[in-house]
């Protein structure tokens, strides 16, 4: 079997594969996709943020109203006339003032903590939007480059893959299928030659009966690494 042709094109698509995997791994690429999830992050968390500040905000408006509520009982009985009291009434006014004095001592402490609690919230939703302005930034400086970047290697691409497409026309179909269906940039090179009695891929040995069979088929799929096994002619 003349494999000649579908390592000429093989050959020719590794440069395409390097030049994928330039773009891929590109720093810039690597950065802007980054901050774009950075991005991503700080809008959720100003959501959930909104709707903390919400709930608190409405808990303090509660918290505020009982407060006047018990401000204006404790003012009212103030006010009262001692004097039309007898013991026990001056008894159970006393217990009601306490009572109320107790409460507002209790909601004044919990409306500090939802006062602390709403600076927080607007402290880090401030920290959450400078982060977010900051990524922004990041993203769009990272993406000029990387487009930049793509724009000077997509030429190079497509200018190899007209080629590959012109290879194609005198390659085997059923080596170019065959190609094909295992192309892909992490499983390369797909046709690899005979290493004395080894893989070329894996170096995994053959046997004596798979060296044979790849004698007489021309190429033989390795058990262990699926690539195509060749006999180099030159060796």
């Amino acid at each position: 079997m003349d494999i000649k042709k579908i390592l000429e094109y093989q050959e020719k698509d590794k440069k395409v594969i390097n030049l994928e995997r330039e773009l891929d791994s590109s720093e810039d690429k690597k950065i802007y996709q980054s901050m774009q999830n950075v991005a991503k992050d700080a809008q959720a968390r100003s959501a959930s943020l909104d709707k903390s500040a919400e709930d608190v905000v409405r808990e303090y408006n509660n918290l505020k109203k009982a407060f006047d509520d018990n401000q204006k009982l404790l003012d009212n009985l103030e006010k009262k006339d001692l004097t039309s009291l007898d013991e026990n009434g001056i008894k159970e006014l006393k217990e009601l003032t306490n009572k109320i004095v107790s409460n507002l001592n209790y909601l004044e402490k919990k409306i500090m903590a939802q006062a602390d609690a709403v600076k927080k919230i607007l402290d880090e939703f401030d920290n959450t939007k400078k982060r977010y302005n900051a990524a922004k930034t990041k993203h769009t400086e990272h993406k000029q480059k990387f487009e930049a970047e793509k724009a000077k290697l997509e030429p190079e691409i497509e200018k190899a893959q007209a080629e590959l497409a012109e290879l194609e026309k005198g390659i085997d179909k059923d080596l170019l299928a065959r190609y094909k269906a295992k192309r892909t940039d992490k499983f390369f090179p797909i046709f690899v030659p005979l290493r004395g009695s080894s893989c070329g891929g894996c170096m995994m040995e053959l046997s004596v009966a798979q060296i044979e069979k790849l004698k007489k088929n021309g190429i033989l799929e390795c058990e262990n690494c699926r690539r195509y096994i060749y006999l180099d002619e030159n060796k």
